[in-house]
């Protein structure tokens, strides 16, 4: 049983991480806004009634074609599919699979990697994966092996063109590999979007194929089961040939599109090195000895003497009991669980304790170096309290860029052209969800406009970006603080400033003591 209590942290949890995807992301594009309307209100509106995965099995086992619903950035998607793939081979049922990832003209080139003709590097430039996909390949690696090892018949679906374009092209493809292997079920693995009712099934039906569909994660299906106190997780009967499976709490499954979104899926493949497919849904990662390693990490590239510390514990998404300590009952420690249960990630000096949402390169890195630094985050109305906040914000930064360089912000130049853009000319839904950050960035803006060339902002004309900061939950001093740290590391990268100068900055200065220096990065 799920108290109905946990219902509203989700919530919170859920909409701080999507506001910050509208941050890095910007409007929705309109083609995907429409297509994705007629997915959103079939499963507002569906009964979900308990069902067994050996149900939806046995069904898969003889269907001439199942659609299996991926979010191409959450690897508990790609694992469910390959699950279910070997679990219908070992029942003596060798299944077809036909995956999104590669467009239908690439099968020669699927075909030499699945032989062993192509490495995997020769494979993905083959086919052009960064242009075409895109998304963590360590995720889908997996199921390409198995297939290889087991022999089993691979072939790309994809093309490239609009959402309906691809359905009616996707749908023929289908039609065409059923034809070309009578008898085994061909198993799909696709964008979430294309279940739709009207979408990629319409069009098989059009084919006089009927489809069996696994959704999977469905938010919508999720939040409900939460607020009647049910369980969110599980398999579902959804009527009309259609199952889902829930394995994924929502705020996960969209931390893992904002992590795309902040790294790019080859960024990730070069940053990782590897995919966590070897964690099961409900098991927590233990990422006590990776921030160990950052932390050893930084404190080589800072040279610095004092030790690490050796009695810091780290909480995730999945881990917020950390916040029934009586400390974060009232006061200061009030203020800091209600960022904790908006998702943000934080290092809480007074409990020795680093939360950080997923296994995220750039924030675990950032959270390690407030730890190493001591510092604790500052709380607090006043133009101090903000500037102290800027140099802690510059300093998590600029110790995330040194571990990862292809880290990215939005620069002044990036924030002046989302701020042109029309408001008339959007939804009204995306107008009011861009407000936030809207705002936020007027606020950002208004500061280097009143510290231009380096000038000391006055309190006065400071009331409107202070006020700003506090609404947004510290989004303007996060923003201004990951610019000063863009600056500063681009001066130190190129030669403009010394370590020595970049460690007392991050280490003893409370203020950007040498802003005339980079100041050509605030643009």
């Amino acid at each position: 049983m799920v108290l109905k209590s946990n219902s509203s942290i989700h919530e919170r949890l859920l909409e701080s991480i999507k506001r910050r995807i509208r941050e890095e992301r910007g409007p929705e594009d309109k083609e995907v806004e429409a297509y994705y309307r007629p997915y959103s209100d079939e499963l507002e509106r569906v009964r979900a009634g308990s069902a067994e995965r050996e149900t939806f099995l046995r069904r898969a086992a003889g269907s001439p074609v199942t659609l299996v619903g991926d979010f191409h950035t959450l690897d508990q998607a790609q694992k469910c599919y390959l699950s279910l793939v070997r679990d219908l081979d070992k029942a003596g049922v060798r299944p077809v699979l036909l995956l999104e990832m590669v467009l239908a003209a690439h099968d020669a080139a699927l075909a030499g990697y699945l032989h062993g003709q192509l490495d995997s590097s020769e494979f993905l430039e083959r086919i052009g994966y960064y242009k075409h996909w895109g998304f963590n390949f360590h995720n889908y690696e997996p199921i390409l092996t198995y297939a290889k090892e087991s022999g089993l018949a691979v072939h790309g679906l994809n093309r490239t063109g609009s959402l309906p374009l691809r359905d009616g092209f996707m749908a023929d493809r289908i039609a065409r590999i059923i034809h070309r292997y009578p008898g085994p079920p061909v198993l799909v693995l696709v964008g979430d979007l294309h279940l739709a009712s009207e979408h990629l099934p319409a069009a098989l039906r059009r084919a006089g194929i009927e489809p069996l569909t696994l959704f999977q994660n469905s938010e919508s299906v999720y939040r409900r089961k939460l607020k009647r106190g049910q369980s969110p997780t599980g398999w579902w009967s959804l009527g009309k040939n259609r199952f889902l499976n829930n394995n994924t709490p929502p705020a996960i499954k969209m931390q893992s599109y904002l992590l795309w979104l902040e790294h790019g899926g080859e960024a990730l493949c070069s940053l990782y090195g590897y995919c966590r497919y070897d964690i099961e849904p409900d098991e927590e990662p233990d990422l006590t000895d990776t921030v160990e390693a950052y932390l050893k990490a930084l404190k080589d590239l800072f040279a610095l003497e004092n030790p690490i510390p050796d009695d810091f514990e780290v909480f995730t998404l999945n881990s917020l009991e950390l916040t029934k300590d009586p400390f974060f009952r009232n006061g200061r420690g009030g203020k800091l669980k209600a960022l904790l249960q908006k998702g943000f990630p934080m290092y809480v000096k007074e409990k020795s304790a680093l939360f950080v949402p997923l296994l995220d390169v750039n924030h675990t890195v950032e959270e390690a170096a407030h730890c190493l630094m001591g510092e604790a985050f500052p709380l607090g109305n006043s133009l101090q309290s903000y500037e102290k906040r800027l140099h802690y914000f510059a300093s998590g930064y600029v110790g995330s860029k040194l571990i990862n360089p292809n880290r990215h912000t939005p620069s002044l130049k990036e924030m002046r052209r989302r701020l042109r853009l029309d408001p008339d000319k959007m939804s009204e839904r995306d107008s009011n969800k861009l407000k936030p950050e809207r705002s936020a960035f007027e606020g950002v803006l208004d500061y280097f406009k009143a510290t231009r060339n380096g000038r000391k902002a006055k309190r006065g004309e400071m009331d409107s970006v202070l006020a700003t900061d506090r609404a947004s939950s510290f989004t303007v001093s996060r923003r201004a603080g990951y610019i000063i740290g863009e600056a500063l590391f681009e001066a130190y990268n190129t030669g403009k400033i010394a370590g020595a100068q970049l460690r007392e900055y991050v280490f003893e200065q409370d203020s950007p003591f040498f802003l005339r220096e980079v100041w050509g990065g605030f643009t």
